[in-house]
């Protein structure tokens, strides 16, 4: 079962699914035909099925109470393979979020539910009664910071909805994460596989920081202090990597365990952190590029990327228009090398100030309209997107609204497409390069706060003036540089 069926063959082998002795856990989530001692069967939820899909989807079982695993039939429905297990919301909800892909083989997707639902009373356990109390009388409690060999306990939430719990510690014995600790689960409100997901960025996050090989292993032994008692873990429950993991890698195009079925080898893991780490299609090629080429790690990129210290629209820029990057990821130049570090200062205040303008551009407020009591400006945007000018270090936006005027500007009209040239200052070779490039839209040259305009500006160039100071640019600048070099243990 460990191998993936051909397309036609994921459909026909559907009654070897229905005819296999699951265990009673899985039992009561499968959809089987009557007759094959499931809880609940195919005919009872058929219906569930919109009329419009009723001959490309085939219920295959429950996944909550919101929603159930389908197979799709064929490929009528836009962005489904056949063979393939998908979620179906039963409930409205925005279009890219349904039909979620949980996995690529139904026989898989089945076998996988069934070790992982073995195992998950004992992970609960372990987590909420065993490692999480632990955890918070031994550094909670006291204020502590953990070390990395520390067994820390992990959860995340969504709308006080717990969808992952984990542990995990940094194993000296192979030099990277072991894990005694990883559930995840599916809930109404949040998207496929986002707990999956969420959990593996933060543990190769993890591992990255650590300093190791970025191998993370399932079936090291693992104590902790329970109670004032040494208490000693095996390793996992599954004593391999979580069913729950490897199923949500095939669906992001990334076999996890292949080498070692108890582990995410080092060559799986930076695969796995490209594959979630959320990324335009633009960048993710100059991102290979540099891979490929520039000697960059894949999980410096991730990582700096997931942390936030270097936001996607500003590695764009960094990763288009310097051959320093590679310096500036790492840390930045030897402070005594004055002039790399003149070149790299001047590259990262444009970094910053884009970054800047794209989250003035793409934030949205509702504060002025609506019947909404309270201001909601989460994850609220407008999807301006981006496309950065290798040769004259510029970045075009589409996707304003004309209606809206240009921000940090004193009167320029509204335009739906914005080139911006960020500089430190503005002198006549930088108003010629501007003048003379072949680009898109409306330009503007976007400068800090204190930098000084020439009195006379030629009349298509606009002025974008950001709000911070060439010194607090320079700050945030050397914050980032700080971070990129004591991020990796």
């Amino acid at each position: 079962m460990s191998e993936p069926l051909s397309k036609p063959q994921a459909i026909e082998q559907l009654p070897r699914v229905y005819a296999i002795e699951w265990k009673q856990p899985v039992r009561e989530l499968l959809l089987a035909p009557d007759g094959f001692g499931t809880t609940h069967t195919l005919s009872e939820a058929l219906h569930l099925i919109p009329p419009e899909w009723g001959g490309s989807l085939l219920p295959l079982c429950l996944v909550d109470e919101g929603s159930i695993a389908v197979v799709a039939l064929n490929t009528d429905i836009p962005g489904t393979h056949e063979g393939h297990v998908y979620r179906l919301h039963l409930s409205e909800v925005p279009a890219e979020h349904q039909l979620g892909m949980l996995d690529i083989d139904p026989l898989l997707y089945i076998s996988s539910l069934e070790q992982e639902l073995g195992s998950r009373q004992a992970g609960l356990r372990r987590v909420l009664d065993q490692i999480g109390p632990a955890y918070e009388r031994s550094h909670l409690d006291k204020e502590r910071r953990p070390r990395d060999f520390v067994v820390r306990p992990v959860r995340i939430a969504c709308q006080n909805v717990i969808v992952a719990l984990g542990a995990i510690a940094h194993d000296s014995s192979f030099d990277g994460l072991s894990a005694p600790a990883w559930q995840t689960c599916e809930v109404p409100h949040v998207a496929t596989h986002e707990a999956n997901r969420a959990l593996a960025a933060l543990t190769l996050c993890d591992a990255f920081q650590s300093g190791g090989t970025m191998e993370i292993r399932f079936d090291r032994k693992a104590r902790i202090v329970h109670k004032g008692n040494p208490l000693d873990f095996p390793g996992h429950p599954e004593m391999a990597v979580p069913a729950s993991l490897r199923r949500f890698g095939r669906t992001v195009g990334v076999v996890v365990g292949a080498e070692d079925h108890a582990a995410i080898s080092p060559r799986e893991a930076r695969d796995l952190f490209l594959a979630i780490t959320p990324m335009p299609d633009a960048l993710r090629t100059r991102v290979h590029d540099a891979i490929e080429n520039r000697g960059i790690a894949p999980e410096r990129i991730c990582f700096l990327l997931l942390s936030q210290v270097w936001r996607e629209i500003e590695m764009d820029y960094l990763l288009a228009t310097t051959g320093r990057a590679p310096s500036i990821l790492s840390g930045g130049a030897d402070w005594t090398d004055r002039f790399a570090r003149q070149a790299e200062s001047e590259i990262c205040r444009g970094a910053v100030t884009v970054g800047m303008l794209f989250r003035r551009l793409n934030a949205t407020d509702n504060a002025n309209g609506g019947s909404e009591v309270v201001r909601v400006v989460e994850d609220r945007t407008k999807g301006i997107a981006w496309d950065a000018h290798p040769d004259v270090a510029a970045i075009t936006f589409t996707g304003l609204d004309p209606a809206d005027p240009i921000p940090w500007t004193f009167g320029t009209p509204a335009a739906d497409i914005l080139t911006v040239f960020p500089r430190s200052t503005i002198d006549a070779d930088v108003l010629s390069e501007i003048v003379a490039a072949d680009v898109p839209g409306n330009k503007a040259v976007l400068v800090p706060a204190d930098a000084p305009t020439p009195s006379a500006m030629p009349s298509p160039v606009h002025v974008l003036r950001c709000p911070d100071r060439l010194a607090d640019i320079d700050k945030s600048i050397e914050d980032r540089l700080l971070k990129s070099r004591i991020s990796r243990g």
